[in-house]
């Protein structure tokens, strides 16, 4: 009889294909990464979930759900994974016939998918509409994007700022779509010891106190601006480094802050390793993720794992996820930045008290929770 009720769970699959680069580059960051973390912790929580999940991959190299070791059952199809090929996908159940699933998972963005009327999407943003780069915006997946939001029977996001601009710019009803918060995992990001801080230091040839900007680019990651900001704050005495973790700064802010890189004040570090990244957040005064616009904005969740101070914008989705705990400034100011450098150099901000509330803090955003809250969003579809 168990066998028999086993057997008529109900199927969840989940497009896992934004991972298999983990397997190539040996590394993940944004839409990939969130993915993995949501698979992982809904594998410890397994034996409470009322219905089957399976992991479904596509490429030819065979690199899939079976990479990772987890006890979920796992699908690959040997067949490439292009947007030619996914068309000639779309026009036959094979997917469907193949993994046999109740409800479909695309958690990054979009896919090409047969049976819109079974999927669900995790939308991590609308920023082709709300803050469009020209360097970005792909004209066709933007209207796929729309298009499939528009069919699918479920959308999930990570912020209520994401949901006001899918609400506003993909014509979706309000009750489509549910905002489940990102987590941060503190196995990967917690403040580190000292002595793993000084070899980190020693490592980069980091000899004073610095601040830190993660998630590094042109555009409305507003690294430039922290550029200027940070020669202002050296011009008016300041003493402290500044570390980019970028890893191909483009050439022409390497000739323009060429005297600050030097002088070694200003420090390019790319390519770090998940230790180096929590040593590097945990060795900083403070994380500067000065944004224009995001979904959501998990470097202010890692700075605050690792207890670093954490200063931020209150736009978009930044303060929902910084709140209180975090500092703001105006993203666009030419000297509130740099103030806020001088005011951590001259001990104005009390960094003992941050760190007992950031431990408090973090703990809202686990994975599990995430996990979680997900299999209500899963279950209230398959009912």
């Amino acid at each position: 009889m168990e066998g028999f009720e086993k057997m008529k769970r109900k199927r969840i699959c989940i497009d896992i294909n934004s991972i298999t680069r983990l397997f190539v580059q040996g590394f993940l960051s944004g839409i990939g990464g969130t993915t993995l973390e949501l698979i992982t912790a809904l594998s410890k929580i397994e034996d409470e979930i009322p219905f089957e999940i399976v992991l479904y991959s596509q490429n030819m190299k065979g690199i899939g759900g079976r990479n990772l070791n987890l006890s979920f059952k796992n699908k690959h199809l040997y067949f490439p994974h292009r947007e030619n090929y996914d068309q000639f996908l779309c026009r036959y159940p094979v997917r469907e016939i193949f993994t046999r699933y109740d409800l479909l998972h695309i958690p990054h963005n979009y896919e090409c998918v047969r049976c819109p009327e079974k999927t669900l999407v995790t939308l991590h943003d609308a920023m082709f509409y709300s803050y469009p780069e020209p360097f970005l915006v792909d004209e066709y997946m933007k209207s796929a994007i729309t298009s499939l939001a528009g069919k699918a029977k479920g959308i999930v996001t990570c912020s209520e700022s994401s949901k006001r601009d899918i609400l506003k710019y993909m014509n979706v009803a309000d009750e489509k779509v549910t905002v489940i918060p990102w987590g941060v995992s503190t196995k990967q990001f917690f403040p580190e010891s000292q002595e793993n801080i000084n070899r980190m230091k020693s490592n980069f040839s980091l000899n004073k106190p610095y601040f830190i900007m993660v998630s590094c680019n042109i555009g409305r990651k507003n690294t430039t601006m922290l550029m200027e900001n940070f020669r202002n704050y050296m011009q008016n005495g300041g003493q402290y480094d500044l570390v980019l973790v970028w890893k191909n700064p483009p050439s022409e802010l390497l000739n323009e802050y060429k005297k600050e890189i030097d002088e070694k004040r200003i420090h390019f570090a790319g390519g770090l390793s998940e230790s180096d990244l929590r040593t590097m957040y945990s060795g900083a005064t403070a994380s500067f993720f000065p944004s224009k616009y995001e979904g959501f904005g998990l470097p202010i969740l890692e700075s605050i794992a690792c207890a670093t101070p954490v200063v931020t914008c209150r736009n978009s989705s930044l303060e929902e996820v910084g709140k209180d705990i975090a500092l703001y400034v105006n993203p666009d100011s030419c000297e509130e930045m740099s103030q806020c450098m001088l005011n951590f150099e001259a001990g104005k901000y009390d960094s003992n008290a941050f760190r007992e509330k950031a431990m408090l803090y973090i703990k809202d955003f686990s994975w599990e929770n995430t996990a979680r809250k997900y299999v209500e969003f899963y279950q209230k579809y398959l009912d």
